[in-house]
């Protein structure tokens, strides 16, 4: 059975009130997003409110009844068997209505407080294990490489029969094939469709490996500018774009793009918001390496009908779970375009 098609949405930029948080939540429910996806951050690149994303949900979900909450975090800050037990008391307070993703982590939110960032995808295997197994509600002995239990319990289990959904976030080879074998769905960032086909294709084959017949929810956090015409919608990405494109990326997208050395260690998740040559070097290799051609090719921008064939191809390239990271110019305007015109149009 093919996977239902999905629209979710990144909460708003950061530096919003946490009663904020809660109104933008019951606006997306409102607006017919079937999911919110919440930063998962200790600090951000600038220095603004940064609540713990948790709390948020927990709060969030008391205030709303149909929209589903989670966000993208990492296996490292929090042991899993601790995890486990928060999401499953907040799976409770929402009635069902949360899901988590896992990923490598970020630099910003580790290295300053000490915490190890050492073998994400072993921590990402082992938490997702670890979760599932203490979920079932009997005692559990694992013996891994990170972490060790013994006759460990929860005496609470999700509300969802199979647990909390969890998502993994994924771009590299080693990490597509952990998605495809132990994630409930697959977390990608923003790239052009035709390599999504690509990557869409190696965690369905590393999904065959598994005794499963369930599918995989394949998402894309992607940036989306609405405005009348393309010209319009690029202007709020141009400040930006370093942040919309990960480097690594464009040679698979089969650009010939040499990055000088200076500029390489700049990816998002090794970006330190402290650091401020770190942050002049990340804009300045925005500005010299990604041109207009690849950022429209990267993001879904334009107008209306821009918007929507663009999702289209992504569709045919295998999604099925948009993420939208709204960055437009009149984002009130864009939120009615979304919400009143396209997601009607892909739901008939």
């Amino acid at each position: 059975m093919e996977k239902k098609l999905k629209f979710g949405i990144a909460g708003p930029v950061p530096g919003e009130s946490i009663s904020n948080l809660i109104n933008y939540t019951k606006l997306y429910e409102r607006g017919g997003f079937d999911t919110v996806w919440f930063p998962d951050h200790v600090v951000f690149m600038a220095k603004t409110l940064t609540p713990e994303v948790w709390s948020v949900i927990t709060a969030a979900s008391i205030k709303t009844k149909k929209i589903v909450m989670g966000t993208i975090g990492d296996a490292h800050r929090i042991h899993p068997a601790i995890f486990a037990h928060r999401l499953a008391t907040v799976d409770h307070i929402s009635s069902g209505r949360i899901f988590v993703c896992v990923g490598y982590g970020e630099k910003m939110n580790l290295d300053p407080y000490g915490i190890r960032w050492d073998k994400p995808l072993k921590r990402v295997v082992e938490s997702v294990k670890i979760m599932r197994a203490l979920w079932k509600g009997e005692p559990v002995d694992f013996n891994g490489e990170i972490y060790k239990l013994s006759q460990a319990e929860l005496r609470i289990k999700p509300v969802q029969e199979n647990g909390v959904p969890i998502y993994i976030a994924a771009t590299a080879k080693r990490a597509l094939s952990v998605a495809g074998q132990h994630g409930d769905g697959w977390v990608t960032n923003a790239m052009p469709p035709r390599l999504f086909a690509e990557k869409s294709k190696a965690v369905e084959e590393a999904r065959a490996t598994q005794k499963t017949i369930d599918q995989i929810e394949k998402c894309i956090y992607i940036f989306v500018s609405i405005a009348q015409n393309q010209d319009e919608a690029y202007k709020t990405l141009e400040p930006i774009k370093h942040a919309l494109i990960w480097p690594e990326l464009l040679h698979e997208a089969g650009y010939d793009v040499e990055i000088a050395d200076e500029y390489k260690d700049l990816q998002y998740t090794k970006i330190m918001p402290n650091d401020a040559d770190m942050l002049r070097r990340f804009r300045e290799m925005g500005a010299r390496y990604y041109s207009r051609e690849i950022v429209l090719d990267f993001v879904i921008t334009g107008s209306k009908k821009d918007v929507i064939n663009k999702i289209e191809e992504y569709i045919r390239s295998g999604v099925n779970h948009f993420i939208l990271r709204d960055f437009s110019p009149d984002r009130k305007k864009s939120f009615r375009v979304l919400s009143k015109e396209i997601l009607p149009y892909f739901r008939g």
